[in-house]
Parts: C-alpha cells; sequence; structure tokens
C-alpha cells in the first residue's frame, strides 16, 4: 500500500513540476523564432534561430537597462542586508522601552499591499526632487520581512555565546562581526536572493518613478517594447529570457545556503 501511494505521490509531483516547466518551455521555444503572433510557434528545429538574441542587443538602450537593474539590485541588496541586520538585531538583543510594540507596529506593516504604499512614495519623491534617479529606486527595496527572517535567526543563536562575549569585553559592533554574521550567513544569503529578485523583477514602482533611459529598468523597458505595433513576440521572449536569467543563476549557485537559510539548518551547533 505505501508502495503505492508513493508511486502515486511521485507520479503527481511530476504531473506539477511538468506543468509549472510549460511556461518556461514556451518562452524558450519563442525565443528562438521570429513569430509576430503570441499563438503560433513552431516545433521544428531547423527554423529555430539566435536572430532574436542579436536583435535585442541592438536595442539603442538595452544596455543601459540590464546595467541600472544590476546596480539597483546589487546596490539594493547591500542595502537591505545592512538596514536589516541592524533592525534585527536591536530587537533580537537589545531591550528599549516600547520595543515590543514598535516590532508589532513594523510586523504590522507587512499586511499592506504595496500598490496602497506608491501614490504616498510617489508624493514624497516628488517634495524631494528625486524622480527619475536611482535614490528611489534603492532606498524603498528594505522590507519589514527581512528584518523578521534576520531576527529569529539571531534569536536560534545560544545566549550563552554572548554573555561570554559580554564577559571578555566584546563591543555590540565586535559582537557583530565575530559571532553574529558568521553564524547567520545563511540567512543572510536568502534575504539577498529574495530581495535581488524582488528588486529585479520589479515593475510598478520603477515604471512610475523612472521616465528616461538612464533610469529605466530591465522590466521596464520590456513594458515599454511590448507598447509597440507589429511586435515580434520571438524577440520578446529572448528579453524575458535574458531577464530570468541573473536570478535564476544566482538561486543555481546559492540555493544550498537558500534552503539552509529558510529551514534554519545553517545554523551552527
Amino acid at each position: 500500500m505505501k508502495k503505492i501511494q508513493s508511486i502515486i505521490t511521485t507520479a503527481g509531483i511530476l504531473i506539477l513540476s511538468v506543468f509549472m516547466l510549460l511556461p518556461f518551455g514556451y518562452m524558450l521555444i519563442s525565443s528562438l523564432q521570429i513569430t509576430y503572433s503570441q499563438y503560433r510557434i513552431s516545433f521544428d528545429v531547423s527554423k529555430f534561430t539566435l536572430h532574436n538574441y542579436y536583435a535585442i542587443f541592438q536595442l539603442p538602450s538595452f544596455n543601459a537597462w540590464i546595467r541600472n537593474s544590476l546596480f539597483i539590485s546589487i546596490v539594493g541588496v547591500i542595502w537591505t542586508l545592512l538596514i536589516c541586520t541592524l533592525a534585527a538585531y536591536a530587537f533580537a538583543k537589545k531591550r528599549f522601552p516600547g520595543d515590543d510594540r514598535i516590532y508589532f507596529m513594523f510586523y504590522a506593516t507587512l499586511c499592506i499591499p504595496f500598490p496602497a504604499t506608491v501614490v504616498p512614495l510617489w508624493l514624497m519623491v516628488g517634495k524631494l526632487g528625486l524622480m527619475d534617479t536611482f535614490w528611489p529606486l534603492i532606498l524603498p527595496i528594505p522590507s519589514m520581512l527581512g528584518v523578521v527572517l534576520i531576527r529569529q535567526a539571531i534569536i536560534a543563536i545560544p545566549k550563552e555565546m554572548f554573555e561570554s562575549a559580554r564577559i571578555d569585553g566584546c563591543t555590540d559592533k565586535k559582537i557583530m562581526r565575530k559571532i553574529v554574521i558568521p553564524m547567520i550567513r545563511p540567512i543572510l544569503i536568502t534575504v539577498g536572493i529574495l530581495f535581488f529578485t524582488r528588486s529585479w523583477n520589479s515593475l510598478l514602482w520603477p515604471l512610475i518613478v523612472s521616465n528616461t533611459d538612464a533610469t529605466k529598468t530591465l522590466p521596464v523597458g520590456l513594458a515599454a517594447i511590448q507598447g509597440g505595433t507589429d511586435i515580434n513576440y520571438g524577440m520578446i521572449m529572448a528579453a524575458s529570457m535574458l531577464n530570468f536569467l541573473p536570478p535564476f543563476l544566482i538561486y543555481l549557485f546559492m540555493h544550498k545556503y537558500f534552503l539552509a537559510g529558510i529551514t534554519g539548518s545553517g545554523l551552527k551547533n
């Protein structure tokens, strides 16, 4: 009976995996052929071509879009890890008046959908004169999600290690550098991957604050391409493949640390 259940479970997982991979397969096959209809693709290998990939790199602003996306995502991840790690350490190990209430208030912000904050953010950016710059694309990237994940990892560190460090005269800065950061490295990598992917794929906010190619990101550029007429959907899919690759490659090489951070098994005993 258990063997039959195992076979059924395995078959179900394989079927679900195939359905999940179908959009990716469609994108890949479409990117290798010139087609002006999103419903007509050919499975004839002899018709496959890399022309779309060549054509997309010939677009005047495509390289700038990629550079902007890389810059914003990488700097955004560094900024996120800095802010979230310091906040998480404060909420986990420091005691100050109203600390639990303040943490709960910040935690409650996770319930607020981002589109609800777009108008206030846009007004603030306009008042500060930061429209069409990199600042509004980088500064709002950190969120309470990163603080929550890192805080839980810090809390899981044995208290005795902090007490021993205090007895030895270690400051908070030294404790962070010598104990906390090395022990929570998996969750830091996990948060970095999550926020890199989030920043890289962000469309709504960059679409609002980026008015020129100097600050447009790759998703915004793809949206502009799709807004034209007589569209070669093969080229759109080629650009989408290029947009998909950086987060995928990062996860591919970092998945061990990502899984360790999610499961909490990355903490040393």
